[in-house]
């Protein structure tokens, strides 16, 4: 016995319970480097810019939240601070 295409979604009745996709954006973030980054939202019709030092900070907060575990929010954090204190590692292997 050979199944229709789609015979589970027409015997379950799921093509009445499908709704339109809808995407909400929250906004674009981005690091630039040399401790910049870039910030695009939206707020009603107006769509904000902001880039420079201020929304490093932002964006690592933002980052640093959004880790999974408590561990790697507690790694990428002393990564930060050793690459802060000791500068970035240049060694070539």
């Amino acid at each position: 016995a050979t199944a229709k295409p789609n015979s589970n979604v027409e015997t379950i009745g799921m093509t009445d319970l499908a709704r339109p996709f809808q995407f909400l954006s929250l906004g674009i973030m981005a690091y630039i480097g040399e401790e910049k980054s870039m910030i695009q939202f939206e707020a009603g019709d107006n769509k904000l810019k902001l880039s420079g030092a201020l929304t490093y900070l932002l964006w690592q907060s933002v980052y640093a939240t959004k880790q999974v575990s408590f561990r790697s929010r507690v790694l990428v954090l002393f990564d930060w601070f050793k690459t802060k204190v000791f500068g970035r590692d240049l060694s070539q292997f």
